[in-house]
């Protein structure tokens, strides 16, 4: 495989960019910068001659990182990263997992001293300036970044990968103004960390078409919301206590099947419509018995191939890359609840 810009670049010591213009033969390159750019095209040609024959392809390193907090989704996600050896092996990625504490700045800073030897990153980023800094340093030093699942847009990621949770959260006010239909009441938004971007992505589509479309819903938030079952369904007794009119409940992360749960125990889930995300055996089950209504989920696997793909394409330098597809949000019913 001849040397990319890319492998160049690291090579060297400088940007892409600077190799570009050094194998344009830019006059305005400073002649050091030119002679450290074509002393790494040499040696990297050097090294492939010297094998003598062909080799087996280059590897890749690629670090896949996923905040240390309470999620069953990102639990999902773990899993789906180690279900995925053969695939990474079939595109030659050497995969390495690390959960991180992104709310700590000193451990976010600490992983990233340990990334920094990595071909790429995989990255579900939590909305804190360190993060946004660690990724700023793995882009200066040549280390594409993907985010996905969760975006960080105003950072230097190379690019993100998954559904776009606004459009989810506007599928899911859609779908709540319908199924409530007539009725005057209140709606309520639970959400994860406000840190994770997809979270507000979805409250931010759901209002918006609350709003545009169905004014005889009133919604409220409820950020931060614990995304584990117990706590979870100890807050919607709260919820229902302060709202005697609530006629729906949509949770943006986690904590539906306890959710619903509570709803049936108190004997509300008649009159209360709930949405939520993560189709899993329990919200199957959960939708088949119409203690949910609708489930909105998304393909994990296929977005963490495609984020690890991603990738190794920045690395290779392939044009192109953008051209990764959006994946489609999936709607489960009480009727394909078993599909």
């Amino acid at each position: 495989m001849p040397a990319t810009r890319m492998m160049i670049a690291r090579r060297a010591g400088v940007s892409v960019a600077t190799v570009d213009r050094v194998l344009r033969d830019d006059q305005a390159v400073r002649p050091e910068t030119a002679e450290r750019v074509h002393l790494a095209l040499a040696t990297l040609r050097d090294e492939r001659a010297s094998r003598g024959r062909p080799s087996k392809a280059t590897s890749f390193r690629v670090a896949f990182v996923l905040p240390h907090i309470n999620s069953r989704f990102l639990n999902q996600v773990e899993r789906d990263i180690a279900l995925s050896a053969s695939f990474f092996r079939e595109h030659r990625i050497v995969p390495s997992f690390y959960r991180c504490d992104l709310s700590s700045q000193r451990d976010a800073e600490s992983l990233a001293e340990q990334l920094i030897n990595y071909d790429a990153l995989v990255l579900v980023p939590l909305d804190y300036p360190w993060v946004e800094r660690m990724i700023q340093d793995m882009a200066d030093a040549n280390v594409p970044v993907v985010t996905v699942f969760s975006d960080l847009p105003s950072s230097a990621r190379a690019a993100y990968v998954g559904v776009d949770n606004r459009v989810a959260g506007r599928t899911a006010a859609l779908l709540m103004g319908r199924f409530v239909g007539s009725r005057i009441g209140t709606v309520a938004v639970l959400s994860a960390s406000s840190r994770l971007h997809d979270q507000l992505e979805r409250r931010i589509g759901f209002s918006q078409v609350l709003e545009e479309d169905f004014r005889n819903l009133r919604w409220v938030a409820e950020p931060d919301f614990t995304e584990d079952d117990e706590s979870a369904g100890l807050a919607v007794q709260g919820l229902i206590a302060g709202h005697r009119d609530l006629v729906g409940v949509y949770a943006t992360g986690g904590g539906i099947s306890g959710i619903a749960s509570a709803l049936q125990e108190l004997g509300d889930k008649a009159h209360v419509v709930l949405i939520g995300h993560q189709c899993t055996g329990d919200t199957r089950a959960q939708l088949a018995a119409r203690a949910i209504d609708v489930i909105l989920d998304q393909d994990v696997r296929g977005i963490v191939h495609w984020a690890g793909l991603a990738a190794i394409n920045f690395q290779n330098d392939v044009r192109g890359v953008l051209g990764i597809p959006t994946p489609e949000t999936r709607i489960y019913l009480r009727e394909n609840a078993r599909a």
